[in-house]
C-alpha cells in the first residue's frame, strides 16, 4: 500500500462499500462468465453424449455416467481457468 496511508481521512460513515459501478461491473462480470461456462457445458454435452444436450435423451446411453461426468469436468476446468486468468 501507500505510505501516507494512515494519514489520510477515513470514508464518510454513510458512504457505501461497494459503490454503483462495482456493482454493475460484478453483475456484469459474473452473467458473461455464467453464460461462457453454460456455453462450454453445452458444447462438451454435444461432445462427449453423442450430441444430446437433454437429460432424458442422455439417460438413453450407454455409459451415459462417465460421459457426463466428462462433461462436467471439462466445464469445471473451463469456470477455474476463467477465474484464474480473471484473477490477473
Amino acid at each position: 500500500g501507500e505510505k501516507t496511508i494512515l494519514k489520510e481521512r477515513p470514508r464518510p460513515k454513510d458512504e457505501p462499500v461497494v459503490l454503483g459501478w462495482m456493482w454493475l461491473s460484478m453483475v456484469l462480470n459474473g452473467a458473461v462468465l455464467s453464460a461462457v461456462i453454460i456455453g462450454v457445458y453445452i458444447v462438451s454435452l454435444m461432445h462427449y453424449c453423442d450430441g444430446q444436450i437433454f437429460q432424458a435423451d442422455i439417460d438413453k446411453l450407454d455409459d451415459f455416467d462417465s460421459k457426463l461426468m466428462d462433461a462436467r469436468t471439462v466445464a469445471f476446468i473451463s469456470l477455474v481457468w476463467s477465474e484464474n486468468i480473471r484473477s490477473y
